[in-house]
């Protein structure tokens, strides 16, 4: 009887469960043990904004994430519509400027199969009675919307463990290979054995890589979210995750810019805040988020908050939503904040695929958009493993080899946007 290929892989992320589903899923002749510091969907995933959508600046990530998009569909139909909620409630991306280039829109007739484009006042008017009444434009993107990743990825477990899948909870202290295959050491003292390895540690990626002799080029940026109740009903329940597409500085009375010019740790709350501020109704009220920070961190399993943050973020939203002005003096409780963080190639396209050391994969830098892109890097990720001749078009444009291609470098950086939110 032939020994079935044995794959170890070292996060239990979405991507990391998506990878161990798909591999089951493809082949009969494989073991599978999957490997976390946490419970499984515990860490980076546990902090998504749960939302979906098709259109990217870059076509390959509009294929690969409509890739995902449409497994997502398939497995509710396989599982039922009940097994976790994927709700088409769009995309909205706005700005006080009818000329601003989102998605390289320019008026109506920039629309297309993907997205809509309304600039007409008295129709933004009547749809959007909540914006500011100097929006100029809202782009909307059809193929999106929100949806519920933890029961997606219990989906996505609990069939893998179905199918033989192991979970091992520990804190992987060493990978060491040799030319029978790999040892994993874990902090309990328990050694596993592995044929193959998939390094799929989210913002850990480049500590698990050092073992193996490998670094990837990604940093790591710290982003906050936060919930609060909506008791004035200021955001429609049906309203699309809304995105503005404006930079600003805020407006600080007087008093306040007076005192945060004088602490230097507050200079940063009257820099100009870039495009991307972000809203959503959710079942605990309103849901929001900004990715104001850049700066590359070392990620730490204790997050830190961010001061100030809900009131720099309510005091943004309310330029294009004013009646939230309402909340900036008599912020809303409970505030439920939380945090996690982005791990991003410069160019923003994740990592899937073999590695330079032999029998060593990897699936990550999906930052942000992991919630999303789930389930297309599982597969891909899985058809790499298995060797399937003929991957998808953008599989190359992924594989972390695209960094020794120079002509391959020089399209991917030649799209205009990376589509970070």
């Amino acid at each position: 009887m032939t020994k079935k290929k044995s794959i170890a892989i070292c996060g239990a992320g979405i991507a990391g469960v998506a990878t161990a589903f798909y591999l089951l899923q493809q082949s009969g002749d494989v073991e599978v043990v999957l490997i976390d510091k946490n419970q499984p969907l515990g860490f980076t995933t546990s902090k998504s904004g749960e939302n979906f959508r098709d259109y990217w600046p870059q076509p390959i990530m509009q294929r690969f994430v409509g890739r995902s998009i449409d497994l997502m569909q398939a497995l509710r139909k396989t599982h039922g519509v009940t097994s976790f909620e994927m709700v088409f409630s769009g995309y909205n991306f706005i700005s006080h400027h009818k000329g601003a280039p989102i998605f390289g829109s320019t008026d109506e007739s920039s629309s297309n199969d993907n997205m809509k484009v309304t600039t007409d006042p008295m129709t933004l008017k009547k749809q959007y009675p909540y914006l500011d009444g100097s929006i100029k434009k809202v782009v909307t993107i059809k193929k999106a919307g929100r949806l519920d990743v933890h029961a997606l990825g219990s989906l996505l477990l609990r069939e893998s463990k179905q199918k033989g899948m192991r979970f091992q909870q520990g804190e992987i202290l060493a990978i060491k290979q040799s030319a029978s295959g790999f040892e994993i050491m874990l902090d309990s003292g328990n050694v596993l054995k592995a044929d193959q390895v998939v390094l799929a540690a989210g913002p850990f990626l480049n500590h698990l890589a050092d073992m193996v002799g490998l670094h990837f080029p990604i940093i790591n940026t710290l982003q906050h979210k936060f919930i609060i109740p909506d008791p004035k009903e200021i955001i429609p329940t049906d309203m699309p995750f809304t995105i503005y597409g404006d930079a600003q500085a805020l407006d600080w009375s007087a008093e306040e810019a007076k005192f945060f010019k004088s602490e230097k740790k507050y200079h940063w709350l009257l820099q100009r805040f870039p495009a991307g501020l972000h809203i959503k109704p959710d079942s605990g009220g309103i849901k929001l988020g900004w990715a104001i920070q850049n700066g590359d961190e070392i990620p730490v399993w204790e997050t830190t908050k961010l001061d100030f943050f809900p009131q720099v973020v309510l005091k943004g939203a309310s330029k294009f939503i004013p009646a939230l002005r309402e909340y900036e003096e008599h912020m809303p409780s409970p505030l439920i904040a939380y945090s996690g963080y982005y791990t991003r190639t410069k160019e923003n396209l994740p990592l899937i695929g073999p590695t330079e050391k032999q029998d060593v994969f990897v699936v990550g830098a999906l930052a942000g958009y992991g919630t999303m892109a789930g389930c297309a890097a599982g597969e891909l990720c899985a058809g790499h493993i298995l060797g399937q001749g003929k991957l998808p078009e953008y599989a190359a444009y992924l594989a972390p080899e695209r960094y020794t291609d120079p002509e391959m470098m020089k399209l991917i950086e030649s799209t205009l946007g990376d589509g970070q939110l």
